[in-house]
Order: C-alpha cells, then sequence, then structure tokens
C-alpha cells in the first residue's frame, strides 16, 4: 500500500511540473500571449467630449493621455474624416502622461481642409493605434474571437468602450462652448438662420422666455409655414443639459392638411445649444403623423 502511494505521488509531481514549466514560448497560441499583455492608450482624466471654446476654428483639445500597461513604444492617433482616414500624431515617447494635442490647425492640415470649415455642434472622430514595445499593434477594432475555426480579428476587449476606461483608441470630439449654457441669458427674440426642408424656413421668428423649470426655455408662438402643407403656432418647451445638448417637447397644435395631426419629435440625433454663439439653438426633428413619418430635418436659431 504505501508503494502505490509513493507512485501516485510521484506521478502527481511530474505532472505538475510539466505544467508549471509552460510559458507563453511552449504555449503554442499567439493570440492568447498578445491579448494577455496588450497595448492599450487611455485618457489620464475622465474623458470630456466636448472642445471648448469661443472660435471654431481655432479649438485647441489638449487632453492628456497614458500608456495604461507601461509596454508601448509607440501611438499612432488618426483624425477620420469623409470615410478616409488620416494620420494626425505618432507619439514614441510614452514614459509619462503627454498632452492629446488637437487643434483646428492640425487636424485641418491632417484632412487638407481649412479651418474655417469647422463649426460648432462639429463631430470629430478619432481613432488609435497602441503599438507594444515587441511591435506587435493593437488597434480599436473589437475582438472578434472563433475558437473552433481559430479565427481571431481586431485586438480591444468590448468593455474597453465603457466610460470608465476612457478609451483613447477610439472617441468622438464635439465642438462646442467653453462653458455650460445659462438659462437665465437665453430670454429675447430668436430667427432661423438655417434649415432643411420647409417647415421652419429662414426668418421663421420666436420669442423665448425663461422656465417653466431652472434649465429650461419656452420658445413661444413657433409656428408652421403653411408652404409645407402644415399650420398651427404652439410653443416649444427646451430644457438645456450642461454638456450643451437640448432636449425638447414641441405642441400638439399643428396639423397638417392631408394627414391631420403633426408632431416634431427628436429622431435620435444629438440637439444642441452655444450659447458663446449667439444663444445658437439647432434641433433635429422628424415630423410625424399618424400615416408615418416626414424626412428628418435641422433647423437653426439665434438669437437676435
Amino acid at each position: 500500500m504505501k508503494l502505490k502511494n509513493k507512485f501516485l505521488i510521484a506521478a502527481l509531481a511530474i505532472m505538475f511540473a510539466a505544467v508549471s514549466c509552460t510559458d507563453e514560448d511552449s504555449f503554442n497560441n499567439e493570440v492568447f500571449y498578445e491579448l494577455e499583455n496588450g497595448g492599450f492608450v487611455r485618457f489620464v482624466e475622465a474623458f470630456n467630449p466636448l472642445i471648448g471654446t469661443t472660435d471654431p476654428g481655432a479649438f485647441v483639445y489638449d487632453a492628456e493621455i497614458e500608456d495604461a500597461n507601461g509596454n508601448l513604444s509607440g501611438y499612432n492617433l488618426y483624425v477620420v474624416s469623409a470615410g478616409d482616414t488620416f494620420l494626425l500624431h505618432s507619439f514614441t515617447d510614452l514614459s509619462g502622461p503627454v498632452s492629446i494635442n488637437i487643434t483646428a490647425q492640425n487636424v485641418a492640415a491632417a484632412i487638407g481642409g481649412s479651418t474655417a470649415d469647422f463649426q460648432f455642434g462639429q463631430t470629430l472622430r478619432f481613432i488609435g493605434e497602441a503599438i507594444r514595445n515587441d511591435g506587435v499593434v493593437f488597434d480599436n477594432k473589437p475582438l472578434s474571437a472563433d475558437f473552433e475555426d481559430g479565427e481571431f480579428v481586431g485586438s480591444t476587449q468590448q468593455q474597453l468602450y465603457t466610460a470608465g476606461y476612457r478609451n483613447a483608441l477610439a472617441f468622438n470630439l464635439i465642438i462646442a462652448c467653453p462653458t455650460a449654457p445659462d438659462a437665465s441669458t437665453y430670454a429675447g427674440n430668436y430667427t432661423v438662420v438655417s434649415t432643411t426642408g420647409s417647415w421652419f424656413p429662414v426668418g421663421t421668428t420666436a420669442t423665448v422666455v425663461a422656465g417653466p423649470g431652472s434649465n429650461q426655455i419656452t420658445m413661444q408662438d413657433v409656428t408652421l409655414n403653411a408652404a409645407s402643407g402644415a399650420s398651427g403656432t404652439g410653443d416649444w418647451i427646451v430644457t438645456l443639459n450642461s454638456d450643451q445638448t437640448i432636449t425638447y417637447t414641441s405642441p400638439d397644435s399643428y396639423v397638417h392638411g392631408v394627414y391631420g395631426p403633426i408632431s416634431m419629435r427628436p429622431n435620435g440625433t444629438p440637439n444642441f445649444t452655444f450659447e458663446c454663439s449667439d444663444h445658437r439653438i439647432v434641433m433635429r426633428y422628424s415630423p410625424t403623423v399618424a400615416a408615418g413619418t416626414f424626412t428628418a430635418r435641422v433647423t437653426t436659431w439665434e438669437k437676435n
């Protein structure tokens, strides 16, 4: 009996030694090894998606980024414009936090545009590549792993896209004012300065008063253009959010001559206000009737 026990103990010891000696050299699966020691660049502080400026053609975004795992030799930052990708920066020293240094001037130069083309409310898209010190590149593409077929695409876990990770491999920035809107400054007369469609043509006017809430304004007597086939006058309640987005409710007094009651519903795309730029209010909406929805439109108001 003692002999059998000694034999069993010896066998287990050999098995343990064989397993414990396994490392990335003998564990022949490069995918697992690369992911375990992946490269990742993140923002040092909580990510702020707003570029605060009073002049869209002279914006500066200088948030700091860092090598999260301390194993990078480089980081490439690209700006995406009209479906194409353009190199903005190549960082080679990530031994400590560095400014991401995004400006109107260097973005315009990268995409071959002009700083005069930038405007409030514009979204700029950026993607990055983290280059590990052995040359392996980690990008913004989410990992898709098929373990049965051995096919692996991308190098970034989906969880890295959550807010807490401050992901600098894929992010968007919005050109906005430097401070949050103050509803108390919005009272006055407003005029439509640009629009799509015929619902509220350029020159349409409204009077804005504060309230009903502390961060709300009321656009009074907003009249539909008769040429649109609809009519009616009503008040819009607009909520001004600290991130310079807005939400709104349109009146229920609008009526289409053919389809009956019509409402101007938010269509899921962002709506903004920019106090530093003539108290600009940008509304995107989908005119909706019982029979369906008309083409989405956007209307921009400014304080006179």
